[in-house]
């Protein structure tokens, strides 16, 4: 599952759910950051 407003990096490979907000890429794919507003905590 890809969460809302999450973005995937051109190329990556998701092998995990990805959370709301966050931002991943590489292979395989490691949350980079998290949008403004999101984030492990909220």
């Amino acid at each position: 599952r890809v969460g809302k407003d999450a973005v995937v990096g051109a190329g990556a490979t998701v092998t995990k759910d990805v959370p709301d907000g966050a931002i991943v890429a590489g292979c395989p794919a490691r949350i980079l950051r998290y949008k403004e507003g999101y984030g492990p905590k909220s």
